[in-house]
Protein backbone atom coordinates (compact mmCIF):
# COMPACT_ATOMS: atom_id res chain seq x y z
CA UNK A 1 0.00 0.00 0.00
CA UNK A 2 0.88 3.38 -0.37
CA UNK A 3 2.13 5.35 2.20
CA UNK A 4 -0.10 8.18 2.22
CA UNK A 5 0.34 9.92 5.31
CA UNK A 6 1.06 13.67 5.26
CA UNK A 7 2.60 16.32 7.60
CA UNK A 8 -0.97 17.58 8.41
CA UNK A 9 -1.61 13.60 9.61
CA UNK A 10 1.87 13.55 11.21
CA UNK A 11 0.63 16.59 13.45
CA UNK A 12 -2.15 15.03 14.54
CA UNK A 13 -0.54 11.84 15.51
CA UNK A 14 1.73 13.85 17.64
CA UNK A 15 -0.81 15.75 18.65
CA UNK A 16 -3.03 12.99 20.35
CA UNK A 17 -0.02 11.40 21.38
CA UNK A 18 1.25 14.69 23.71
CA UNK A 19 -2.41 15.32 24.56
CA UNK A 20 -2.72 12.03 26.74
CA UNK A 21 0.41 12.73 28.18
CA UNK A 22 -0.36 16.44 29.16
CA UNK A 23 -3.61 15.04 30.70
CA UNK A 24 -1.39 13.04 32.68
CA UNK A 25 0.70 15.69 33.99
CA UNK A 26 -2.54 18.16 34.68
CA UNK A 27 -4.11 15.24 37.31
CA UNK A 28 -0.33 14.76 38.41
CA UNK A 29 -0.23 18.57 39.59
CA UNK A 30 -3.99 19.61 40.31
CA UNK A 31 -6.14 18.07 42.87
CA UNK A 32 -4.37 16.26 45.75
CA UNK A 33 -1.90 15.77 42.86
CA UNK A 34 -1.92 11.98 43.50
CA UNK A 35 -0.31 11.90 47.46
CA UNK A 36 -2.65 9.38 48.52
CA UNK A 37 -3.12 5.74 47.53
CA UNK A 38 -7.02 6.78 47.17
CA UNK A 39 -6.90 9.65 44.63
CA UNK A 40 -4.37 7.15 42.63
CA UNK A 41 -6.04 4.43 42.05
CA UNK A 42 -9.45 5.21 42.47
CA UNK A 43 -10.06 9.18 42.48
CA UNK A 44 -10.89 9.73 46.11
CA UNK A 45 -14.11 7.80 45.05
CA UNK A 46 -15.73 11.19 43.46
CA UNK A 47 -15.66 10.46 39.48
CA UNK A 48 -18.66 11.88 37.57
CA UNK A 49 -20.52 9.22 36.04
CA UNK A 50 -20.26 10.05 32.34
CA UNK A 51 -16.73 10.20 32.03
CA UNK A 52 -16.63 7.08 33.80
CA UNK A 53 -19.02 5.57 31.52
CA UNK A 54 -16.91 6.27 28.58
CA UNK A 55 -13.77 5.31 29.98
CA UNK A 56 -15.64 1.22 30.91
CA UNK A 57 -16.75 1.35 26.99
CA UNK A 58 -13.34 2.54 26.04
CA UNK A 59 -11.36 -0.02 27.76
CA UNK A 60 -12.97 -2.75 26.02
CA UNK A 61 -13.73 -1.32 22.63
CA UNK A 62 -10.09 -0.92 21.10
CA UNK A 63 -8.36 -1.34 17.71
CA UNK A 64 -9.42 -5.12 17.66
CA UNK A 65 -13.24 -4.09 17.49
CA UNK A 66 -12.34 -1.24 15.18
CA UNK A 67 -10.66 -3.18 12.49
CA UNK A 68 -12.46 -6.86 13.17
CA UNK A 69 -16.20 -5.95 13.45
CA UNK A 70 -15.80 -4.26 10.30
CA UNK A 71 -14.09 -7.41 8.60
CA UNK A 72 -16.23 -10.18 9.99
CA UNK A 73 -19.58 -7.92 8.89
CA UNK A 74 -17.88 -7.88 5.65
CA UNK A 75 -17.08 -11.48 5.59
CA UNK A 76 -19.97 -13.03 7.15
CA UNK A 77 -23.40 -10.60 6.95
CA UNK A 78 -24.93 -8.45 9.06
CA UNK A 79 -26.08 -10.91 11.72
CA UNK A 80 -23.52 -9.78 13.81
CA UNK A 81 -25.08 -6.59 14.78
CA UNK A 82 -27.01 -8.87 17.90
CA UNK A 83 -23.83 -8.88 19.81
CA UNK A 84 -24.45 -5.44 20.75
CA UNK A 85 -27.78 -6.57 22.22
CA UNK A 86 -25.72 -9.20 24.15
CA UNK A 87 -23.03 -6.96 25.66
CA UNK A 88 -25.99 -4.58 26.40
CA UNK A 89 -27.80 -7.19 28.54
CA UNK A 90 -24.45 -8.09 30.10
CA UNK A 91 -24.33 -4.31 31.55
CA UNK A 92 -27.94 -5.37 32.64
CA UNK A 93 -26.54 -8.53 34.52
CA UNK A 94 -23.16 -6.74 36.30
CA UNK A 95 -25.11 -4.23 37.27
CA UNK A 96 -27.69 -6.19 38.87
CA UNK A 97 -25.55 -8.95 40.31
CA UNK A 98 -21.94 -7.37 40.94
CA UNK A 99 -21.84 -3.77 41.48
CA UNK A 100 -24.32 -3.67 43.86
CA UNK A 101 -21.68 -6.68 45.39
CA UNK A 102 -18.40 -4.91 45.35
CA UNK A 103 -19.12 -1.24 45.42
CA UNK A 104 -20.34 -1.37 49.13
CA UNK A 105 -16.75 -2.75 50.23
CA UNK A 106 -14.79 0.31 49.32
CA UNK A 107 -11.92 -2.19 48.05
CA UNK A 108 -9.35 -0.97 45.83
CA UNK A 109 -8.93 -4.35 43.89
CA UNK A 110 -11.35 -6.94 43.00
CA UNK A 111 -9.33 -9.89 44.54
CA UNK A 112 -9.34 -8.67 47.69
CA UNK A 113 -13.06 -10.39 47.66
CA UNK A 114 -11.24 -13.43 46.65
CA UNK A 115 -9.36 -13.18 50.22
CA UNK A 116 -12.34 -11.86 51.96
CA UNK A 117 -14.66 -14.54 50.34
CA UNK A 118 -12.25 -17.71 50.29
CA UNK A 119 -10.12 -16.77 53.38
CA UNK A 120 -7.18 -17.43 51.68
CA UNK A 121 -4.69 -15.54 50.24
CA UNK A 122 -3.87 -17.87 48.00
CA UNK A 123 -6.85 -17.37 46.12
CA UNK A 124 -6.52 -13.51 45.69
CA UNK A 125 -2.86 -14.18 44.30
CA UNK A 126 -4.24 -16.86 42.10
CA UNK A 127 -6.42 -14.45 40.34
CA UNK A 128 -3.97 -11.85 39.97
CA UNK A 129 -1.70 -14.23 38.02
CA UNK A 130 -4.30 -15.10 35.72
CA UNK A 131 -5.47 -11.47 35.62
CA UNK A 132 -1.97 -10.18 34.99
CA UNK A 133 -1.57 -13.15 32.14
CA UNK A 134 -4.93 -12.46 30.45
CA UNK A 135 -4.35 -8.22 30.38
CA UNK A 136 -0.80 -8.87 28.86
CA UNK A 137 -2.14 -11.49 25.78
CA UNK A 138 -4.80 -8.92 25.30
CA UNK A 139 -2.66 -5.68 25.81
CA UNK A 140 -0.31 -7.23 23.34
CA UNK A 141 -3.09 -7.79 20.97
CA UNK A 142 -5.01 -4.49 21.49
CA UNK A 143 -1.36 -2.50 20.51
CA UNK A 144 -0.97 -4.67 17.73
CA UNK A 145 -3.67 -4.15 15.92
CA UNK A 146 -3.21 -0.12 15.34
CA UNK A 147 1.00 -1.03 14.93
CA UNK A 148 -0.47 -2.75 12.28
CA UNK A 149 -2.58 -0.39 10.77
CA UNK A 150 0.28 2.40 11.23
CA UNK A 151 2.45 0.41 9.43
CA UNK A 152 0.12 -0.34 6.59
CA UNK A 153 -0.50 3.24 6.09
CA UNK A 154 3.01 5.34 7.03
CA UNK A 155 5.72 2.25 6.87
CA UNK A 156 6.20 2.93 11.04
CA UNK A 157 7.68 -0.16 11.73
CA UNK A 158 5.65 -2.14 14.49
CA UNK A 159 8.07 -1.74 16.87
CA UNK A 160 8.52 1.47 17.54
CA UNK A 161 4.74 2.31 17.26
CA UNK A 162 4.74 -0.18 20.56
CA UNK A 163 7.32 1.51 22.18
CA UNK A 164 5.43 4.90 22.11
CA UNK A 165 2.06 3.13 22.86
CA UNK A 166 3.62 1.73 25.85
CA UNK A 167 5.36 4.47 27.22
CA UNK A 168 2.58 7.13 26.65
CA UNK A 169 0.00 5.45 28.77
CA UNK A 170 2.38 4.34 31.54
CA UNK A 171 3.25 8.03 31.56
CA UNK A 172 0.30 9.35 32.46
CA UNK A 173 -1.10 6.78 34.27
CA UNK A 174 2.19 7.26 36.24
CA UNK A 175 1.67 10.86 36.85
CA UNK A 176 -2.06 11.16 37.12
CA UNK A 177 -3.33 7.90 38.38
CA UNK A 178 -6.66 7.17 37.86
CA UNK A 179 -8.37 9.89 37.22
CA UNK A 180 -5.68 10.95 34.27
CA UNK A 181 -7.09 7.26 32.75
CA UNK A 182 -10.60 8.16 32.88
CA UNK A 183 -9.89 11.45 31.18
CA UNK A 184 -7.27 10.22 28.70
CA UNK A 185 -10.02 7.20 27.67
CA UNK A 186 -12.67 10.16 26.94
CA UNK A 187 -10.47 12.11 24.81
CA UNK A 188 -9.68 8.98 22.99
CA UNK A 189 -13.20 7.90 22.62
CA UNK A 190 -14.20 11.72 20.77
CA UNK A 191 -11.51 10.75 18.54
CA UNK A 192 -12.96 6.89 18.15
CA UNK A 193 -15.96 8.38 17.24
CA UNK A 194 -15.18 11.02 15.03
CA UNK A 195 -12.86 8.59 13.43
CA UNK A 196 -15.45 6.03 12.37
CA UNK A 197 -18.24 8.60 11.73
CA UNK A 198 -15.55 9.93 9.14
CA UNK A 199 -15.37 6.92 7.41
CA UNK A 200 -18.61 6.01 7.65
CA UNK A 201 -20.40 9.29 5.81
CA UNK A 202 -17.27 9.52 3.25
CA UNK A 203 -17.64 5.93 2.40
CA UNK A 204 -21.49 5.92 1.87
CA UNK A 205 -21.17 9.48 -0.33
CA UNK A 206 -18.34 7.43 -2.30
CA UNK A 207 -20.81 4.69 -2.99
CA UNK A 208 -23.34 6.72 -3.87
CA UNK A 209 -25.86 6.82 -0.69
CA UNK A 210 -27.80 4.68 1.85
CA UNK A 211 -29.67 2.84 -0.83
CA UNK A 212 -26.89 1.91 -2.84
CA UNK A 213 -25.12 0.29 0.00
CA UNK A 214 -28.00 -1.55 1.26
CA UNK A 215 -28.69 -2.58 -2.30
CA UNK A 216 -25.16 -4.28 -3.01
CA UNK A 217 -25.14 -5.65 0.42
CA UNK A 218 -28.52 -7.08 -0.71
CA UNK A 219 -27.42 -8.55 -3.92
CA UNK A 220 -24.37 -10.36 -2.45
CA UNK A 221 -26.97 -11.79 0.16
CA UNK A 222 -25.29 -9.80 3.24
CA UNK A 223 -28.20 -8.59 4.64
CA UNK A 224 -29.85 -11.09 7.44
CA UNK A 225 -30.78 -9.82 10.64
CA UNK A 226 -32.59 -13.15 12.44
CA UNK A 227 -31.32 -16.69 12.18
CA UNK A 228 -32.52 -18.50 15.52
CA UNK A 229 -31.02 -21.67 14.63
CA UNK A 230 -30.38 -23.49 17.53
CA UNK A 231 -27.16 -25.58 15.73
CA UNK A 232 -24.18 -24.45 17.85
CA UNK A 233 -21.82 -24.51 15.00
CA UNK A 234 -23.59 -21.88 12.85
CA UNK A 235 -21.59 -18.96 13.25
CA UNK A 236 -23.93 -16.07 13.88
CA UNK A 237 -27.07 -17.03 15.37
CA UNK A 238 -29.48 -15.09 17.84
CA UNK A 239 -28.84 -17.65 20.44
CA UNK A 240 -24.75 -17.11 20.36
CA UNK A 241 -24.85 -13.60 19.75
CA UNK A 242 -27.33 -12.60 22.22
CA UNK A 243 -27.18 -15.03 24.92
CA UNK A 244 -23.91 -15.66 24.24
CA UNK A 245 -22.26 -12.47 23.71
CA UNK A 246 -24.66 -11.60 27.71
CA UNK A 247 -22.79 -15.02 29.22
CA UNK A 248 -19.17 -13.72 27.81
CA UNK A 249 -19.44 -9.82 28.95
CA UNK A 250 -21.02 -10.04 32.15
CA UNK A 251 -18.04 -10.80 33.76
CA UNK A 252 -16.03 -8.21 31.59
CA UNK A 253 -18.42 -5.63 33.05
CA UNK A 254 -18.92 -6.21 36.55
CA UNK A 255 -16.18 -8.46 37.82
CA UNK A 256 -12.94 -7.41 35.76
CA UNK A 257 -10.69 -5.02 37.59
CA UNK A 258 -11.02 -2.52 34.68
CA UNK A 259 -14.76 -2.20 35.39
CA UNK A 260 -14.68 -2.45 39.33
CA UNK A 261 -11.99 0.42 39.29
CA UNK A 262 -14.03 2.54 37.69
CA UNK A 263 -17.49 2.22 38.99
CA UNK A 264 -15.81 2.06 42.48
CA UNK A 265 -14.54 5.14 41.80
CA UNK A 266 -17.64 6.75 41.74
CA UNK A 267 -19.10 8.99 44.76
CA UNK A 268 -22.63 6.32 45.17
CA UNK A 269 -23.82 3.20 44.51
CA UNK A 270 -26.41 4.92 42.99
CA UNK A 271 -23.90 6.32 40.96
CA UNK A 272 -22.11 3.29 40.05
CA UNK A 273 -25.51 1.57 39.12
CA UNK A 274 -25.77 4.27 36.48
Amino acid sequence: MEHQFSVADWAVFVSILVISACIGIYHALTGGKQKTTKEFLMGNREMSCLPVAVSILVSFQSAILILGAPAEMYTKGTQYYLYVFGQMSAVVMATILFVPLFYPLKMTSMYQYLEMRYNSKAARLTGTIINNLSMLIYTGIASFAPSTALQAVTGFPQWASFIIIGCICTFYTFMGGLKAVIWVDVFQALIMVAGILAIVIRATLEVGGFDRVWEINSNWNRIDFWNFDPDPTVRHTFWALVIGGMINWTGTYGASQSSFQRFSALSSLKEAKK
